[in-house]
C-alpha cells in the first residue's frame, strides 16, 4: 500500500510544505521522505503557520482514498481551504482554535499542497 504524509511546517508569505511518500503496510509508517515545497500564486495568502496538515492514504470498500486533516493550533478562528494536487480543490471552511477538518479524495495520488486563506 502506498502512503502519503503531508504536514505544513511553516507557511508565511509563501507556503512551505513537506511531502513524505513511501511504501507502507497496514501497520508500518512511511519509509522515505521527499521535500515538495509549494508557493501561493501572487496575491493569494497562505494560511498561518499555526495551522497543521496531516495526510494519509487508506482503503474503503476496496478503493484507495487520500485523507487530509487540517488542525487549527492558533489562538483565533481561521478561514481556509485545501488546495489539492491531482483533483479539485476543497471548499472554504472555518476552524476555531483546537478544531480539525478532514477531506477525502479517491486515489493515492491526490495530496494537499497548501492551505489558503479565504
Amino acid at each position: 500500500m502506498r502512503s502519503n504524509f503531508v504536514r505544513t511546517v511553516a507557511i508565511t508569505g509563501l507556503a512551505a510544505a513537506g511531502l513524505f511518500a513511501g511504501a507502507a503496510t497496514a501497520t508500518a509508517a512511511p519509509a522515505s521522505a521527499v521535500a515538495a515545497p509549494s508557493a501561493s500564486p501572487a496575491g493569494i495568502s497562505a494560511a498561518p503557520s499555526c495551522v497543521y496538515l496531516y495526510q494519509t492514504d487508506y482503503i474503503r470498500d476496496g478503493q484507495y482514498r487520500s485523507l487530509a486533516n487540517a488542525r487549527n493550533d492558533c489562538g483565533y478562528t481561521i478561514r481556509t481551504r485545501m488546495i489539492w494536487v491531482g483533483t479539485t480543490d476543497g471548499a472554504c471552511f472555518s476552524l476555531a482554535p483546537g478544531q480539525s477538518h478532514g477531506e477525502s479524495k479517491p486515489g493515492t495520488r491526490p495530496y494537499v499542497s497548501e492551505l489558503r486563506d479565504c
